[in-house]
């Protein structure tokens, strides 16, 4: 299931996965993606061993999630792909804390500069608590209200 979230960002897509695991859920998004013409064929095997150096997890948010940085010479369009997790899983922080990622966000850039202005987005985003939650209950008629409220709109693609 795909939802596109308009007025957030431009290219930006919302997946929703059953897939229990970080590397699982790669394989799987990394096929929808490709399909898309977002990234390219080497996506999942780059993010799943770039995991393993670089954990994705993130702390001290309101709603656990993971931020992965595709390489740019993985990358074919620009954009921030949001992986929603209906069974959440572990991921490594780079601290080497776990946690029980909701949300993957997915930050594919063709070039530096559009990478730190996604990046500064995503930022922006996580410490906005109102958004993280709408975000996990973008399912819900709430969830849709609150993006709605924030001028990130959503609906079904």
């Amino acid at each position: 299931m795909c939802r596109f979230i308009t007025e957030w960002m431009d290219t930006n897509w919302m997946w929703v996965t059953d897939q229990p695991t970080f590397e699982r859920a790669m394989l799987a998004i990394g096929l929808e993606l490709e399909g898309k013409g977002i990234v390219d064929d080497t996506f999942a095997q780059v993010i799943i061993e770039q995991e393993r150096t670089i954990p994705s997890g993130v702390t001290d948010v309101a709603i656990p999630v993971a931020v992965v940085d595709v390489p740019n010479r993985v990358s074919k369009r620009d954009g921030i792909t949001l992986l929603h997790l209906n069974r959440p899983f572990d991921v490594q922080t780079i601290a080497g804390e776990s946690v029980c990622a909701e949300m993957i966000f997915i930050i594919t850039a063709t070039t530096d500069e559009k990478k730190q202005m996604f990046h500064k987005l995503i930022d922006d985003l996580l410490m906005d608590d109102e958004a993280l939650q709408a975000l996990v209950h973008v399912q819900s008629r709430a969830g849709l209200y609150h993006l709605q409220m924030m001028d990130l709109k959503a609906f079904s693609y």
